[in-house]
């Protein structure tokens, strides 16, 4: 959830309770004077309903959703955290890949190296042969 989603959900949820403590209150004034055009006398009207616990429901409602809305912000930011957690893994994983292609372009290098290396040692090892031939013969 954004920022925004969570300021709108919870004004949606103290527009509902002023809402439901507006009614209970009306309902309440309503009853104790009696509707306009009623025919029953006021001594017949029930006595007025008590509106504590309907404000008290509203208030364990209003700090649950705002335990609820407290715990996603939680949630965001870890969730958020954990972005930028793996955005720096991506990275990091970038720059492994790096390291391999230039470790395969040195290998490649290196097996290179060796053959040239392996070719001079057989080309020194002719001459040097050749120079016991030709040091071993007589003159003349």
């Amino acid at each position: 959830m954004t920022p925004d989603r969570d300021l709108l959900l919870l004004g949606g949820l103290i527009a509902l309770l002023i809402v439901v403590i507006l009614f209970a209150i009306w309902h309440t004034l309503r009853r104790s004077t009696g509707a306009v055009g009623e025919a029953e006398p006021l001594a017949a009207v029930a006595p007025p309903e008590d509106i504590a616990p309907w404000v008290l429901e509203g208030r364990r409602l209003f700090n649950l959703w705002q335990e609820r809305i407290e715990h996603l912000n939680e949630l965001q930011s870890r969730l958020s955290g954990m972005a930028q957690e793996i955005e720096q893994l991506r990275v990091e994983v970038g720059h492994i890949d790096e390291m391999r292609a230039q470790i395969s372009r040195l290998s490649d290098e290196s097996e290179r190296v060796r053959v040239e290396r392996d070719q001079l040692l057989d080309v020194l090892a002719r001459i040097a042969t050749l120079a016991h031939e030709a040091s071993a013969k007589p003159s003349g």
